[in-house]
């Protein structure tokens, strides 16, 4: 008898750890496809293809979508409202041919959590030098046996560090004010430093000027500086990353808000205003730009 009970301990602790082996295969079965389902959504994001992309996602009420950064703050929910909006992002990419490129090994997973048909993932993205630049808190469920996108919580941890430009208006030069025709006549953009931390400079373009080509290289492509300003004369369109467009005209003050570009819809006279540590940087990248275009 005991010998039976011993041989019956025996098979049920083989079936039991025959049981948590299965399940744990299982699981990182699951955690594998969980991660190739994510880079694969986010190279159909970042290759504007629209229908790949929201394949990946479960379409019902229930859907969410949320951004937070220290210049911006979205939420979309449902998936009628996620597709809408990422729908027409994607076209503006795709019409001004704005492809991105993430490397997968700029991600790192730090917890996968599954149990049954739902799943937890927390993961980072780093830049070139290992700085994380967004925390992303991510739900899925399985749908018909594949795992689907449920919920996407977005923390832009980057956007945070590059709006802290110093503004000290105790700084204040000699010269507090200036004729517009008395600004610099030898640079790529007329400007004045030194005023409290901020920057003054004149834009005076032509109709038809687009300022894509000299914001090739900064992030995304875009000018990340906020400016604010004045248009003196003319009208000037700005095109935001997030898809939006708005046109500043003639006699109307202006705030330029980080990830802009545009072009000028009727010749243009502008004073705009900027934290000069971002200024600085920007309009020597337009002269290495001008540069390159004029050898």
């Amino acid at each position: 008898m005991k010998k039976m009970i011993s041989r019956g301990f025996g098979l049920t602790a083989m079936f039991i750890a025959f049981g948590l082996f299965f399940i744990n295969a299982g699981k990182k079965d699951d955690r594998q496809a969980i991660i190739q389902l994510l880079e694969n959504e986010r190279a159909m994001f970042n290759a504007n293809n629209f229908e790949a992309y929201s394949a990946h996602w479960l379409k019902d009420e229930n859907a969410l979508f949320l951004y937070s950064g220290m210049d911006d703050y979205y939420l979309y929910q449902g998936w009628e409202k996620i597709g809408k909006n990422f729908s027409s992002y994607l076209k503006w990419k795709s019409e001004n041919n704005v492809k991105n490129y993430e490397n997968p090994n700029d991600f790192k997973y730090h917890n996968i959590l599954v149990d049954g048909d739902l799943a937890w993932v927390n993961l980072s993205h780093y830049d070139e030098n290992k700085i994380e630049k967004d925390r992303r808190s991510i739900v899925l469920k399985r749908f018909n046996k594949e795992w689907k996108i449920l919920n996407v919580n977005m923390l832009n941890l980057g956007s945070y560090g590059e709006g802290k430009f110093v503004v000290d208006a105790n700084k204040a030069p000699e010269q507090t004010h200036v004729q517009l025709k008395d600004f610099p006549k030898d640079q790529v953009f007329p400007m004045i430093d030194g005023w409290g931390g901020m920057c003054v400079d004149i834009n005076n373009a032509p109709a038809g000027t687009e300022f894509s080509p000299l914001l090739k290289g900064l992030k995304n492509d875009h000018c990340q500086v906020p400016h604010w300003g004045y248009v003196v004369k003319g009208a000037i369109r700005m095109d935001y990353e997030d898809g939006t467009s708005e046109v500043f005209r003639e006699g109307e003050a202006f705030f330029m808000k980080p990830g802009h570009t545009g072009g000028v819809l009727e010749d243009l006279l502008l004073v705009s205003f900027g934290p000069e540590e971002g200024i600085k940087d920007l309009v020597h990248h337009f002269e290495t730009k001008m540069a390159q275009m004029n050898p």
